[in-house]
């Protein structure tokens, strides 16, 4: 029995079991007490009622799951049985003196019944209507004045004592929510507290495996020592793209781009993306493999999670004997373990990225409180030498070299001012964050507002958030388009820069464009572009696709996706 059980140990079904025999005793009660020796009629009502209480106690009807154990009956069910019950009560109460008859009381038990499981506008015009049947009655001399008021008045209290029970069913109901929500939540932050001591303790313990450098290092390791191949490579799936992207993370023995598309892959490396083992070649023509002079060749997928991370490939050149199938199962262990290690990898890369901001943010706040105002004094201080030493020069007719101290102090403090407004602007971007009420159409308008007053750019935001995103991905989502922002004013020479932003229940889109020079077709990602990899590197960890779009000379367009796929209508695509 667990602790709320103890608790309070009845269950709603309990209750009404209990409210029925209280009913039925007090109908007996009042039976012989005001009516004097029972009659006939009242005697069999009693005793039926009884019958039926009995019933129900052994086989009640199953409101909730409750101390018993009892599983709750379907909704249909219950209301068959909560109606059946009203319906054998006011047969007892007409049977039995009608308005004045004892048994009202377990008619008001059966009501309350009914309160519980039928729902308030049923429960409400049950009740309009037998108070205007009543009232009918009474117009056409069916019913006695007496008795058509005796009878509304019942009425009433018995609707009113109906809608009160469900009134009581929807608090009920309301509070079980909340309760189930909050142990919900409790149960996730102590499932995600355990994880995070558990990651906590294997990165401590083995850093190297949750690194994606020594992963690879060591899956092309242990791949060299099984097979001895004369050529390896390792191509690494981009999660932020689509299209079939493939990244050459290792490359030794055979010269490779940095980047392949899969329609570019040997017939045999684009047979084993789509293998879940791997494809063995014996015998390979010419310009069949990678390497030059390849005559063997073993392609291995990397998958994890049922997910395709990558691709091993490994091949041997002339006067070399083939792979065969005994090494075909050797490296699939191999496969098996690198593609856990890489993913672990990966994943671990997201949550560093994401708990990057709070040192951003640190980093930030130190910037401003220590090397903001430094600057500013140094701008003052030499502001107030540059005056003394233009007086000095006055004071000293002829004095070239004060006039020459002057004008280079006046300068030097300029460009003190430029400096600071650049810092201060920069941080005003570091430092922009979305508060817990915040909107990221709101922190977008303040970035593009910064953009036009520095650089004179012109700007326009389309912003249509009827949804919103988790905080942590609404963050990165931030980041994103303020280094989208930032790449356009800088290296793109636009006059006009565009934001969309759109998020509803199915997904979400950004899409930053300028009317710049845009991207040389075919130009390789520079190695120093830390921009793009961090916008990627933002992407991935919140499972966005990322895309860059510039047809040459047309402008440059950054597109991010959540929960739809990227496309593009021509351009490059980085």
């Amino acid at each position: 029995m667990n602790a709320s059980k103890r608790s309070f140990p009845w269950g709603l079904t309990e209750l009404v079991i209990a409210i029925r025999w209280a009913a039925l005793c007090l109908s007996v009660l009042a039976m012989f007490m005001f009516a004097g020796s029972p009659t006939k009629q009242e005697v069999i009502a009693g005793v039926v009622l009884a019958l039926y209480a009995v019933v129900r106690t052994i086989w009640p009807v199953k409101l909730d799951a409750s101390l018993s154990g009892r599983v709750p009956s379907p909704q249909s069910t219950v209301l068959v049985e909560v109606c059946g019950e009203v319906a054998l009560c006011v047969v007892v109460v007409l049977f039995t003196g009608t308005v004045e008859s004892p048994f009202i009381i377990s008619l008001g038990a059966a009501v309350f019944l009914a309160g519980l499981r039928v729902p308030a506008p049923a429960l409400a015009l049950a009740c309009i209507g037998s108070i205007l049947g009543l009232a009918l009655a009474n117009l056409t001399g069916a019913l006695g004045r007496d008795i058509a008021s005796q009878g509304i008045e019942r009425a009433a209290v018995l609707g009113a004592l109906a809608m009160l029970a469900s009134y009581s069913d929807w608090l009920l109901r309301l509070g079980m929510r909340e309760e189930a929500g909050e142990l919900r939540r409790l149960r996730n932050l102590v499932e995600v507290n355990h994880l995070l001591l558990e990651l906590h303790t294997r990165a401590a313990s083995q850093p190297a495996s949750l690194s994606l450098k020594a992963a690879v290092a060591n899956s092309i390791s242990r791949l060299r020592g099984l097979l001895h191949p004369d050529a390896v490579a390792l191509f690494l799936t981009d999660p932020t793209a689509e299209g079939g992207l493939l990244e050459v993370t290792v490359a030794e023995g055979v010269a490779l781009p940095a980047t392949m598309h899969r329609n570019d892959l040997p017939e045999a490396m684009d047979a084993a993306m789509g293998s879940s083992g791997p494809v063995l070649r014996t015998q390979l023509e010419s310009n069949e493999g990678i390497a030059a002079g390849a005559v063997s060749g073993l392609y291995v997928p990397l998958w994890a999670r049922d997910t395709l991370l990558g691709l091993l490939a490994a091949e041997r050149v002339s006067n070399s004997e083939p792979f065969s199938e005994a090494d075909a199962e050797l490296v699939t262990s191999v496969a098996r373990h690198a593609g856990l290690a890489i993913d672990n990898a990966r994943w671990f890369h997201r949550l560093r990225t994401l708990g990057a901001e709070e040192e951003r943010g640190r980093i930030a706040r130190e910037m401003h409180d220590r090397l903001g105002q430094s600057l500013a004094f140094v701008a003052l201080s030499l502001d107030r030498l540059a005056i003394e030493s233009q007086g000095l020069a006055q004071t000293e007719a002829g004095s070239e070299g004060a006039q020459e101290m002057a004008a280079e102090l006046e300068g030097l403090a300029g460009e003190v001012r430029r400096a600071t407004r650049e810092v201060r602007s920069k941080l005003s971007d570091l430092r922009a964050e979305l508060g817990e009420e915040g909107k990221l159409s709101d922190l977008l308008a303040g970035l593009l507002a910064r953009v036009e007053e520095r650089s004179g750019i012109a700007t326009q935001l389309d912003a249509d958030g009827g949804s919103s995103l988790p905080p942590v991905t609404e963050r990165e989502v931030a980041r994103i388009a303020q280094e989208a922002i930032n790449n356009a004013e800088r290296h793109s020479g636009a006059r006009h820069i565009y934001v969309r932003w759109h998020c509803d229940k199915i997904g979400a889109e950004l899409e930053v464009a300028d009317d710049g020079r845009g991207l040389a077709a075919n130009a390789p990602l520079r190695t120093d572009a830390f921009g793009i990899l961090g916008m990627r590197e933002r992407a991935d960890a919140i499972g966005a696709k990322f895309g860059i779009v510039s047809p040459p000379g047309q402008g440059t367009k950054v597109r991010l996706h959540l929960g739809q796929p990227v496309t593009s209508n021509g351009g490059v695509v980085i």
